[in-house]
């Protein structure tokens, strides 16, 4: 089951949308001093790496094989997911948006609790 090129591409921003939110929450409860910067400069390099893994991971399976030469969309062809149903990409991104929203909460109540907002 591969998923619409749109369609991975809004859930990889997703995903590095929800690395970062991580990444935040963990740096402001334990990470203090002036390495914070560079920290987060090499951890947003890395974030994007693992985004464009999780990317390819989307967009192929042992069926259809995405790449910059060669593509599985034909011209015109409409649809969200193509080929048979995967449960394990299924769970991921649902997953991925359920940790994604309680990730986001709990740094926008970790922030509310320390006034830092």
């Amino acid at each position: 089951m591969i998923f619409n090129k749109t369609v991975s591409i809004i859930l990889s921003g997703l995903f590095f949308v929800f690395l970062g939110l991580l990444f935040s929450a963990i740096s402001v409860m334990f990470l203090k001093g002036g390495l914070l910067p560079i920290i987060g400069l090499v951890m947003f390099f890395i974030f994007y790496l693992i985004t464009r893994m999780f990317y390819n991971y989307l967009r192929n399976d042992d069926i259809y094989k995405n790449t910059r030469e060669r593509s599985s969309d034909v011209e015109g062809e409409k649809y969200i997911t193509k080929g048979e149903s995967d449960p394990k990409k299924l769970f991921l991104v649902i997953w991925l948006i359920l940790i994604l929203i309680l990730t986001s909460v709990s740094l926008w109540l970790y922030s509310i609790n320390n006034a830092l907002v």
